[in-house]
């Protein structure tokens, strides 16, 4: 679904995230939207080539 899918992400892991694509409506997009940001990857945690995407956001205000 992205370009991360279906890769060797090792061992440039930040690198390939840097460029990450949506390829066929991933939901990390739609995320993105209600202001979460990309905060990280584990690649292959669903098999060879298939990352995990981990999303982050604040839940408080700065003080």
């Amino acid at each position: 679904m992205t370009t991360l899918a279906g890769v060797d992400l090792y061992p440039n892991v930040l690198d390939h995230l840097v460029r990450i694509r949506n390829l066929r409506r991933h939901p990390y997009e739609f995320y993105q939207k209600l202001g979460f940001v990309i905060s990280g990857v584990m690649p292959d945690a669903n098999g060879h080539g298939k990352p995990d995407i981990f999303l982050a956001k604040r839940v408080t205000s700065k003080c």
